[in-house]
């Protein structure tokens, strides 16, 4: 899936690229000024999105972030300590590290 999604964004890249060079074209002659402007803007808009397709997805980082905090979980000293308190206290840590 990673590697599709980066495919992806190369693609929209290279046609955002097409079109930024277009627009300048467009741009230097004064009557098509409007209409080379606004691909501009589009091509700036589709580089947004492929950079949004190259970075990690909410659902993955927290993912990683339960993974990690088990496994803090599983090292720490406080899951060997008996004391009802303590326990109370490291379940309430965990549930805000979610």
């Amino acid at each position: 899936m990673r590697v599709l999604r980066s495919l992806a964004a190369v693609l929209i890249w290279l046609v955002a690229s097409l079109l930024l060079v277009l627009s300048i074209v467009l741009c230097i002659t004064i009557l098509l000024l409007p209409v080379g402007v606004l691909l501009g803007l589009v091509a700036l808009r589709l580089y947004v999105v492929g950079f949004g397709l190259l970075l990690p997805r909410s659902r993955d980082i927290e993912k990683g972030v339960r993974k990690q905090a088990r496994r803090w979980w599983r090292k720490s000293p406080l899951r060997d300590l008996s004391t009802k308190r303590t326990r109370r206290r490291a379940r309430k840590i965990m549930r805000l590290g979610r």
